[in-house]
């Protein structure tokens, strides 16, 4: 229920946040996300009642919300030009943390009642950084007015190339939530790997998505997001596969060398779609990162279900057929994504490239 209520509140929280980023100075916004989340963590474990600690994951929910929609609209306002390589190295930070962060708490597991101590470091740090963004005047991008986004927004949603990308998020992004929440389980059970070994194995997959991101990140400076995205989804649906069907070590090796593939897809999405609509960059983040949540707790749930109804092997191969969904989809609509990002990036002007 935690888990849960956690992801939802940060969902809708994205939609939110993409909304304010293009309404009102989008460090603003995220000043607030990390004063928010920063508050929750420490507050965290604080009280013995169930209802106030679900009432904490929910504003932590919100507060990531914030962030991540906000921080994503930021930066590719200000970097219009480098939108690739900029989310890439920007999301590798997320690799770095979920590589460490979980070396951390189990360190201070390993001690009594030490536990709290790694949520009020986050939440000392999250505070710090919204009185940062308090103190100083961040360059951002300013808001368009409220007429001109009503009619951006009434153009954005019917826009059958806008629908094609957040579907992609709910797919492919979805599926690697998924596989991040349940490899360890799939790994034990299925695989006859111990629980420090598949962590072991977990841990390795963040090192390749991190990895992953400062190479791609690099790279879309000369090669079109586009191309990165098909490469990428053929590689993780094929890494998936192996995981799915592959013996022991054989699968193991697999899941490590599918965080590569998964590594540049999310971060080459919000790209292509900053690149596409950049009129309204923070509404179409924040509806992108929507559904990329929305993804991974639909696939989660079918996993799961499919894994108590028949078997965890069985329900594992849901995950390899949403990847395949996505690689069809995407590669239907290929060319004609190609074409509009190429005229997209040869046609910014030097008003749009100095914001």
């Amino acid at each position: 229920m935690l888990t849960a209520y956690g992801q939802a509140s940060h969902a809708i929280t994205c939609l939110l946040g993409g909304i304010l980023s293009d309404l009102i100075r989008r460090d603003k916004v995220l000043m607030a996300g990390c004063l928010v989340l920063g508050s929750g963590v420490i507050l965290l474990g604080s009280s013995n009642s169930f209802a106030f600690n679900v009432f904490l994951v929910l504003w932590m929910g919100i507060g990531s919300g914030f962030i991540l929609s906000s921080s994503n609209a930021l930066l590719v306002g200000l970097y219009p030009d480098r939108k690739g390589p900029i989310m890439n190295f920007h999301h590798g930070v997320f690799g770095v943390g979920s590589f460490l962060s979980p070396l951390v708490m189990g360190k201070l597991l390993s001690y009594e009642n030490r536990w709290p101590y790694g949520y009020d470091g986050l939440g000392a740090l999250l505070l710090a950084v919204s009185a940062f963004f308090l103190l100083t005047r961040a360059p951002s991008v300013p808001s368009q007015g409220i007429n001109r986004f009503s009619r951006d927004l009434r153009t954005l949603l019917v826009n059958p190339r806008f629908i094609l990308l957040i579907m992609m998020g709910f797919l492919a992004v979805g599926t690697q939530f998924a596989l991040m929440f349940l490899s360890v389980n799939f790994l034990v059970e299925t695989k006859g790997l111990t629980i420090f070994q598949a962590s072991l194995v977990l841990s390795s997959f963040f090192l390749c998505l991190l990895l992953g991101r400062l190479v791609s990140g690099s790279l879309a400076q000369r090669v079109l997001n586009s191309h990165i995205i098909m490469l990428l989804l053929c590689f993780q649906v094929t890494s998936l596969f192996a995981v799915w069907q592959g013996g022991g070590w054989v699968s193991a090796a697999a899941l490590t060398a599918s965080g590569l593939a998964c590594s540049a897809i999310f971060p080459c999405l919000l790209a292509l779609t900053g690149t596409i609509f950049f009129e309204v960059a923070g509404t179409s983040l924040g509806i992108l990162a929507t559904m990329n949540s929305l993804g991974g707790m639909t696939i989660i749930w079918i996993c799961g279900l499919l894994s108590q109804r028949i078997s965890l092997e069985f329900g594992f191969g849901a995950m390899v057929f949403s990847s395949l969904a996505a690689v069809v989809l995407f590669a239907g609509n290929y060319r004609n994504l190609v074409t509009e990002e190429k005229k997209r990036f040869m046609g910014a002007g030097p008003s749009q490239k100095g914001q």
